[in-house]
């Protein structure tokens, strides 16, 4: 998708898939990858397309992970034009 075409990996980060999907609405691109022997998924949204990127995006995310935000499990960075959820965190 056009819109995520200016996000660039952090050095170190092996992307292993990319898809594009649709949550209620918002767009988001859907990552697995892995860094420094831990894998991971993101969900990363285009931060103008909230008027509140954080508590907004978080809202989304819970409704689609189906548990809510927990520093301990998750992280959101706003980095960019881009809101950044990482989650599913496991170690090689």
């Amino acid at each position: 998708m056009k819109k995520f075409s200016k996000i660039i990996p952090e050095v170190d980060t092996k992307i292993i898939s990319i898809d594009y999907i649709n949550l209620n609405g918002t767009d988001s691109r859907h990552e697995v990858w892995s860094w420094d022997g831990i894998m991971g998924e993101s969900l990363i949204f285009c931060k103008k397309d909230f008027k509140n990127p954080e508590s907004e995006v978080l809202s989304v995310v819970e409704n689609y992970i189906k548990e809510k935000f927990s520093e301990k499990k998750h992280t959101i960075k706003i980095k960019g034009d881009f809101v950044f959820f990482n989650y599913n965190f496991k170690i090689l």
